[in-house]
């Protein structure tokens, strides 16, 4: 196919409202797929909390903003925090009384008391059809595990909240190898956010993917709303951001098109002539 694209979408505030896919998206995603286009899934979240029915739309996934890459059911790429930096990480996290869950495709880590806080904060939809695919808060709330030794477990990401002291400033604690972003599911103060690794980024699942699958970059297509898909965005021949996005955001953007509640990837595709 001359005119074959590839296109990454970001799930939360771009694909999905509250967790949840309208089902105009998923017939969009669909559609481009039987006209040959290639579409996968470039989200913040780890593979835990993208459950079946959402990833079975797409040709594949790019979750944990870039450190893991599942092309089917081949795993291309998987990298985690190293070991000693890891239990550093969850000391300095432990030691600042900081409500966090370790994100890795197996799960959501939580001490016993993110986990108390996390249930009482959500309120799970109730089970059955609803307006799409996906069950919003149940689907993390699901993902969610205590282990006996939380520093032994093995995490590519970390999401927060409440913390006393900026993300900025817990990540400078931990070490010069962890950024710091707004938390993409739930708030963007500065207490709430995401610690990850500098040298992982969505561009990264951008290029191994495209690479795979044959596809130039100027072939490539990128819809985020978020910080953490900036990185997509410029590595990507076209980019699409979504309205009301930051500044950042929308200023790396070719063009801009309504949130989920609009179905703004719907009109996304028909304007990039992918259905």
């Amino acid at each position: 196919m001359a005119d074959r694209r590839c296109v990454f979408i970001d799930f939360d505030g771009t694909l999905a409202e509250q967790g949840v896919v309208p089902r105009e998206h998923a017939e969009a995603v669909r559609r481009a797929r039987a006209q040959g286009h290639v579409v996968l899934l470039c989200t913040g979240r780890p593979a835990a909390i993208v459950v079946p029915e959402v990833a079975a739309l797409f040709d594949g996934v790019v979750a944990s903003a870039g450190a893991y890459l599942r092309l089917g059911a081949q795993v291309l790429h998987d990298e985690r925090f190293p070991a000693d930096l890891a239990r550093r990480t969850v000391e300095v996290l432990r030691r600042h009384d900081v409500a966090f869950a370790l994100e890795a495709p197996e799960a959501l880590w939580c001490t016993p008391a993110t986990s108390q806080r996390l249930r009482s904060r959500m309120q799970p939809a109730a089970p059955g059809p609803g307006p799409g695919i996906g069950n919003g808060p149940r689907d993390i709330l699901e993902a969610m595990r205590v282990p006996e030794d939380l520093a032994a477990c093995s995490f590519a990401k970390i999401s927060l909240w409440g913390s006393r002291v900026p993300i900025e400033q817990l990540a400078a604690l931990i070490g010069p190898e962890i950024g710091a972003l707004p938390n993409s599911i739930t708030t963007d103060d500065t207490s709430s956010g995401e610690l990850h690794l500098l040298t992982i980024d969505k561009a990264d699942g951008v290029r191994r993917a495209a690479e795979h699958f044959g596809i130039e970059r100027a072939a490539t297509i990128g819809i985020g709303d978020g910080m953490n898909d900036l990185g997509m965005l410029r590595a990507v021949g076209l980019a699409v951001a979504i309205v009301g996005a930051p500044e950042e955001v929308r200023a790396a953007a070719d063009l801009e098109v309504p949130g989920p509640g609009s179905h703004g990837v719907v009109k996304a595709f028909e304007r990039l002539g992918l259905l």
